[in-house]
């Protein structure tokens, strides 16, 4: 299906929200949340009506008038045996629910950070640039979220030789704990059009990535600026924003804020909000501001 063109960017919410809404629907009521959880949790296979109203405490036409609702909603399943009928959960459509979701709420969370980036700032974007590097495309995961928020600029660190699933845990381990700086595309990144910078990187044994290491001493144009740090990893960021925030302060670069963001925080997106908030916070006032 093409893009309806009706918001831009486009979401495609108006693909999913239908359907959404009768799943909602059909969740919304507390017996039929139990049944759910009942077929899931069962182990027999052999749940018909009677069973289920009796564990409800329900009647048998009500339990039924439930299943019908989740069956059409494509919650439950079915299957005949005899004059028996039963009943089983479809935990493939509950996977579809929950990535609707959470697409509906990337959304909604996307608006929301453009809304404050223009509520605070007074203009639709900010004269920002997101310096970063991903091997898994975690991080530039983070960037593109940024700058759908703030209307900024990416330039993505690539290096010259590509790290393999085996190269990444031996050499590029390595690298990264002795502050190796790899090869790097682009070898020169000028940022001196830009009022802030943003730098991201993931955490290699416990310190920045070695492309992150290039992209720095790579900077161009850099001195007397601001800049919001930030890396992604499993729970261990260990020394990698403070040996990052050293190395641009070896730049000229005032560090502003930095953010550490894990996997558990990613998913929940509460630490890339705050990430967002920082990097409002962090961008300079106009003249006329400080003036007044």
């Amino acid at each position: 299906m093409d893009d309806c063109n009706k918001c831009d960017p486009c979401t495609g919410l108006c693909k999913i929200v239908p359907g959404m809404a009768g799943a909602f629907k059909a969740l919304g009521d507390p017996n039929r949340l139990r049944i759910i959880h009942l077929l899931a949790t069962d182990t027999t296979g052999t749940l018909g009506v009677s069973d289920l109203a009796g564990i409800l405490g329900i009647s048998q036409p009500a339990a039924s008038q439930h299943l019908k609702t989740l069956k059409s909603e494509g919650f439950v399943t079915s299957r005949r045996e005899g004059f028996r009928v039963y009943f089983s959960f479809n935990r493939d459509r509950l996977l579809e629910f929950r990535e609707h979701f959470d697409q509906m709420s990337a959304a909604v969370m996307d608006r929301c950070d453009r809304e404050l980036v223009r509520e605070t700032t007074q203009q639709t974007s900010l004269n920002a640039c997101v310096v970063f590097y991903s091997y898994t495309g975690v991080t530039r995961g983070v960037a593109e979220r940024i700058r759908n928020a703030c209307g900024c600029d990416l330039v993505e660190v690539k290096t010259l030789t590509e790290y393999s699933a085996f190269t990444a845990y031996t050499t590029g381990v390595l690298h990264a704990r002795r502050g190796v700086c790899d090869p790097i595309l682009p070898d020169r990144i000028d940022v001196s059009r830009y009022d802030l910078l943003v730098i991201g990187t993931p955490v290699w044994a416990w310190k920045p990535a070695p492309a992150i290491n290039a992209a720095v001493r790579a900077l161009s144009g850099c001195e007397g600026k601001r800049a919001v740090i930030f890396c992604t990893n499993c729970g261990q960021p260990g020394e990698a924003l403070p040996l990052l925030e050293a190395a641009l302060a070896a730049r000229g670069i005032e560090v502003a804020a930095a953010v550490s963001l894990t996997q558990e925080e990613m998913a929940a997106r509460t630490a890339e909000n705050d990430l967002i908030e920082r990097i409002v916070g962090a961008y300079p006032l106009p003249v006329e501001d400080l003036i007044s």
